[in-house]
């Protein structure tokens, strides 16, 4: 889980530069490169990367049927990263709130076991 925490949240902020720099050299608005990296950045770091990183750390590990944590941890990232975007998407050099990427790694840890039972 903190390894998709670390890649989702590295897309979500390098994403953002790449666009606000975009934004800075055409302050003007007429290139649609700005929002199109917006879009990308908001697919896969909120959206797709977290389900995937999670389905494929735990097949490495050799664990099967994790669906309870693959559903609800992309779920608490999508509500947690999405509330934060506006911080991260308008801030230069901001990361998203250490009390979140802490809590998303313990709800792995208390969704990996959890998975389990529902076998």
């Amino acid at each position: 889980m903190s390894v998709a925490v670390l890649v989702c949240h590295l897309i979500l902020s390098a994403g953002y530069a790449i666009a606000r720099d975009q934004k800075a050299r055409d302050p003007d608005g007429g290139s649609w490169a700005s929002a199109e990296i917006h879009l990308l950045t908001l697919i896969l770091g909120v959206l797709l990367v977290m389900p995937l990183l999670l389905w494929a750390g735990m097949r490495v590990l050799g664990e099967r049927d994790n669906y309870l944590l693959i559903m609800f941890g992309s779920l608490v990232w999508l509500l947690g990263a999405g509330y934060n975007l506006d911080h991260l998407e308008y801030t230069p050099g901001a990361h998203l709130p250490v009390p979140l990427l802490v809590g998303m790694v313990a709800v792995g840890a208390l969704l990996a076991p959890a998975s389990r039972l529902f076998r």
